[in-house]
Order: C-alpha cells, then sequence, then structure tokens
C-alpha cells in the first residue's frame, strides 16, 4: 500500500480533501493522511508521495529539497481541485505522477565484486533473464569494487569475499536508503538468479524500515 502525504498550513483545510481522496479509492490502494508544516519533516520519512497545498506552494523548495534527497516524488496540488475538493482528480494525479516517477526511476540493483568478478556477473545475468512481471523494470548490474563511486541504487550487494568493504561503499552513498548487504556464500555459489531476486525482495523492505527509524530518530534529536 502506497503512502499519501498531504500537507497544508495548519493541517486542517486538507482533512476534507483527504476524505474525498479515500472515498475515491475504492480499490483501498492508499493509504493517505494530512499533515501541517511542521510535522510534514517527520512523516516525509513514511511517505511515497508528497502533495503541497496550492495556497503554500510558496514552501516548494524548502520541501522539494528534502524530497529530492530522499528520493519521494512531489506534487503541488491543483488550485482548481483544490478549491473543488475534488478527490478522485487529485488521486487520479497523483497516480500519474507516482507512475511517472517509478517509470523514470526503476529499482536499480547493483551486485559489487572484486577484481575478479565472475561469480557477480554469471548471477546478474540469471536475475536478468528471470524477471518476473513486477520486477521488469529493474535495472540490475555487476561492478568491480574500484569501480563503484556513489552509484545510484536501491539495494547494493557486496560478494561476501568483500563484505569488509560494507563500511566504506555505506559511507561514499549519498542516498540515505541505499540499502547494503552482503548475502551469505551459499546464497552466491548457488548462481541462481531468481533466489537472489527473492532474497532481495525478503530483505528490502526490512532494511529500508529500519534505516528510516534511525533516521527518524536523529530527526527528532535535532527539534
Amino acid at each position: 500500500m502506497k503512502n499519501i502525504l498531504l500537507v497544508c498550513g495548519a493541517g486542517m483545510s486538507t482533512s476534507l480533501l483527504v476524505r474525498k481522496m479515500q472515498e475515491a479509492d475504492i480499490n483501498h490502494e492508499y493509504h493517505i493522511r494530512c499533515s501541517d508544516t511542521l510535522s510534514a519533516h517527520l512523516l516525509l520519512l513514511e511517505t511515497d508521495i508528497f502533495l503541497l497545498a496550492p495556497h503554500i506552494a510558496y514552501m516548494k523548495d524548502e520541501y522539494l529539497h528534502k524530497c529530492l534527497e530522499l528520493n519521494i516524488p512531489f506534487l503541488i496540488i491543483d488550485g482548481v481541485d483544490y478549491t473543488k475538493m475534488d478527490g478522485e482528480s487529485v488521486l487520479r494525479k497523483t497516480q500519474q505522477e507516482l507512475e511517472k516517477y517509478n517509470k523514470e526511476n526503476p529499482f536499480q540493483v547493483v551486485l559489487v565484486h572484486s577484481r575478479v568478478g565472475a561469480m557477480s556477473d554469471l548471477i546478474a545475468l540469471d536475475m536478468k533473464k528471470k524477471l518476473q512481471s513486477d520486477e521488469k523494470d529493474w535495472q540490475i548490474k555487476s561492478l568491480a569494487i574500484d569501480d563503484f563511486d556513489n552509484q545510484e541504487a536501491h539495494i547494493v550487494l557486496l560478494e561476501p569475499q568483500i563484505g569488509f568493504e560494507k563500511k566504506n561503499v555505506e559511507r561514499i552513498l549519498h542516498n540515505p536508503f541505499t540499502i547494503v548487504d552482503v548475502p551469505a556464500m551459499s546464497l552466491y555459489a548457488s548462481f541462481d538468479g531468481r533466489k537472489m531476486l527473492d532474497y532481495i525482495h525478503q530483505i528490502y523492505d526490512q532494511k529500508l524500515e529500519e534505516k528510516k527509524k534511525e533516521l527518524k530518530e536523529r530527526i527528532d534529536e535535532k527539534i
């Protein structure tokens, strides 16, 4: 279920629009809520798309910058839709923005290996062959550790032989939500791309939530 966050000055005028959007969400695909501008900073870590009320569009630069840092799509609610409280139209435009964003920012997997990377290269090749329909847009590549330099990725998998490089890789990544993991040697040794894809599904959401929790705690400390 995707999380949609609507933000306005005090979080009051948007509550009616949230209810209208919830009514339009007949398949219950979204968790939709509203927030004031202060609470929005914390809730950003729990949302999949950020919607800003048109009457505070002057705050765009502040929130757009944060959304870009966290890889969250950003949208200013159409003024006419907001005035009419047209939840169906706002939800439709939100869906379109999510689809556009996901198309332009496909899920990216990077397998990192030592200079002799036959194992990762073979697994990456088999992963591409065994992608399922919901993974068809995934981008998968294999890189030597010497060539890895702040790659844009959702998840980075290190060969067990270079697991000791995990901290170094995490330090050079700009995206705080990139997951870095060292799968077991038995998984690599299987050379089974489907097993590796299933492993990514198994760990990604869990580790992403752990990262979000850590970041939220840091923000709480600063407030």
